[in-house]
């Protein structure tokens, strides 16, 4: 299901956000990014904050992380 579609029926269902978000197949990743572009007082905001609590995104890359680097120095 596209994150549009489900976005639409989130903001325009009478049921439970989160009882109707479990039924929606969408891409985590896509949520979290469109989540940390919405405007938090708006309706899609408040549609994908249901989605990110049932499709969470972890993000699997570890990056290798240099301690002491003295480079800077």
């Amino acid at each position: 299901m596209k994150l549009s579609e489900a976005i639409e029926l989130l903001t325009s269902t009478y049921q439970s956000l989160d009882a109707a978000a479990l039924g929606l197949p969408v891409d985590a990743k896509e949520v979290a990014d469109a989540l940390a572009k919405a405007n938090p007082d708006s309706a899609e905001y408040v549609a994908l904050q249901a989605l990110a609590k049932v499709n969470p995104y972890e993000n699997t890359k570890k990056e290798k992380v240099i301690q002491n680097d003295d480079t800077n120095k």
